[in-house]
């Protein structure tokens, strides 16, 4: 299945604008949707909680879509890193996680929340740094 729209979400305040405006260009182009939460953690019992946390996060926004007269497919993926020896790893990895499902549904756009905590760029996110650096689609950043 194709989605022109991928919404990467991690349900923080600048994530729900981000919700907010994929739902906002699904729902004006008539298109199709995905919703992606990436949870990754050292150690199993960690991740299963981010999991159930995403599980929480992509059904609030599947709601809200169906409030808004848009369906959304949710994608929920869970990576255990043994170890992340280096600092941004794990921003590295949510974001290919997000490049490689966008890759595998032929996405036109990701769309993503931009704050987050770097020291190369206190004004964007790690992980929407690493998207906009690396997609061979369009990326809208939402702020």
């Amino acid at each position: 299945m194709k989605y022109e729209i991928l919404l990467a979400t991690d349900g923080t305040d600048c994530a729900r604008k981000a919700e907010i405006a994929a739902m906002k260009i699904t729902k004006s182009y008539n298109i199709r949707m995905a919703a992606i939460y990436v949870a990754v953690a050292r150690k199993d019992s960690e991740r299963e909680e981010l999991v159930a946390q995403g599980e929480e996060v992509l059904k609030r926004v599947v709601e809200m879509g169906a409030d808004m007269g848009v369906d959304i497919r949710k994608l929920l993926v869970g990576v255990s890193m043994a170890r992340m020896p280096r600092m941004g790893d794990r921003a590295e990895v949510i974001a290919q996680a997000i490049l490689d499902a966008a890759e595998k549904f032929k996405v036109h756009t990701i769309v993503l929340g931009g704050e987050g905590e770097t020291e190369v760029n206190p004004e964007l996110g790690s992980v929407a740094q690493a998207v906009v650096r690396k997609a061979r689609c369009t990326v809208l950043v939402s702020r």
